[in-house]
């Protein structure tokens, strides 16, 4: 099997540690990118422990929430003179109780799980590109199904919610994968775009938020459910990472697909086709939300 170069933000821990896993013992190299340095660091120490001694393993440290470190990290790996074959644009974090922004003003959840994924995208887009048939996989989430995009609020600068916060983050994630596939087959490009979920899977999300005043009962009840969940039910990140993996690595699934488990109302077994929710099928939200986050980015794609 050939080798692929595989880099997956937030994969010092959970989901992102589960896929790194994954891949190692499939023999491809891997870099961990993460906020969290020495998170990284020891990732990357425990993962070298076992697996393919030939295959790679790097961690780059990456805060998605900073622009400046968006460019600095692609200009890194641009650097190395090597393709990326897979991008696994993962990182994210569960919405603090208390609404905290970017440095640019951005509402923190959406600014990293999609803002920041979509300038690590383009950054990377040359390698990407170097590598011929490259896969760019956004991690979304079942929730995305209740979720929509508040184009008057994005920031919740009215009215903060932590789920619908969250909600609205992993909806814009499925959007962008969509969308950029729907570039992708204009443009005829080789680099394939696919979203996937790994159904209820066991990570340390959520562990450290305070409960806000600002919370209603439904809020509190769907925080300490998803944070419950998240954190005590479920299958391993290993098993997380199936649908990831499954799209990174086959030839299964059709450019443009939600992947995910299937069992019990998916949240565990084998991977299949997710089906997108009322807000994710709406092409002209997508193209919306797209040309939204050039605006705020300033960046222009040429895909």
């Amino acid at each position: 099997m050939e080798k692929k170069n595989v880099v997956i933000t937030g994969g010092a821990s959970g989901l992102g540690l589960g896929c790194a896993a994954r891949f190692r013992a499939l023999g491809h190299h891997v870099t961990i990118a993460d906020l969290n340095r020495e998170g990284a660091a020891r990732a990357v120490a425990a993962l070298a422990a076992g697996g393919p001694a030939d295959a790679r393993l790097q961690a780059e440290t990456l805060d998605l929430a900073d622009p400046d470190s968006v460019v600095a990290f692609a200009r890194r790996l641009r650097e190395r003179g090597e393709p990326v074959d897979v991008l696994v644009n993962n990182a994210g974090i569960y919405p603090p109780a208390r609404r905290r922004l970017s440095p640019e003003g951005h509402e923190l959840t959406f600014a990293i799980a999609h803002l920041g994924h979509f300038r690590l995208t383009h950054a990377l887009w040359p390698l990407l590109e170097q590598a011929g048939a490259a896969r760019v996989i956004s991690i979304s989430s079942l929730v995305q199904r209740r979720a929509q995009l508040r184009f008057d609020d994005l920031a919740f600068a009215q009215a903060y919610e932590p789920i619908v916060a969250y909600q609205q983050a992993k909806l814009a994630c499925l959007l962008f994968a969509v969308e950029l596939q729907r570039r992708l087959d204009a443009g005829r490009r080789r680099i394939a775009s696919y979203a996937a979920h790994p159904g209820v899977c066991r990570t340390q999300i959520g562990r450290n938020r305070a409960r806000s005043t600002q919370d209603n009962a439904w809020q509190r009840l769907a925080t300490a459910s998803l944070s419950f969940g998240l954190r005590h039910v479920g299958q391993s990140p290993e098993r997380g990472a199936e649908p990831v993996v499954a799209v990174a690595t086959s030839e299964r699934f059709t450019p443009g697909s939600f992947v995910g488990p299937r069992w019990l109302f998916e949240s565990f077994g084998p991977v299949g086709l997710s089906p997108l929710g009322p807000a994710a099928r709406d092409a002209a939200l997508a193209a919306r939300l797209w040309q939204h986050s050039e605006a705020l980015t300033g960046l222009r794609w040429n895909v």
